[in-house]
């Protein structure tokens, strides 16, 4: 059972750097967010879905020239193998 309190803070963190981002690619501002919780036994929720503020960072990060939307399995599926686990897997979270 992860720290749900890890990835609702980092959700958070991702809502206010995408409003204040200026030049800083999506990779600096994720390692911004995730490097005083890496190895951290984070659970996510919804957070890391495409729609929202963490999920397009990690999206513009792991997968710039992809429109994640997530309509079918299949498509929830491709998230999880091609970004979300690259995500998960930069930050060494369990």
């Amino acid at each position: 059972m992860g720290n749900h309190e890890v990835g609702r803070a980092m959700g958070r963190m991702a809502e206010m750097a995408l409003k204040m981002k200026k030049n800083q690619t999506a990779l600096s501002l994720l390692d911004e967010i995730c490097e005083p919780y890496r190895g951290a036994d984070a659970e996510f929720d919804e957070v890391t879905e495409p729609d929202q503020p963490l999920g397009k960072l990690i999206g513009e990060a792991f997968s710039p020239s992809t429109d994640w939307t997530i309509n079918t399995e299949d498509d929830a599926d491709r998230w999880y193998d091609e970004v979300y686990s690259k995500f998960r897997s930069r930050y060494e979270f369990c």
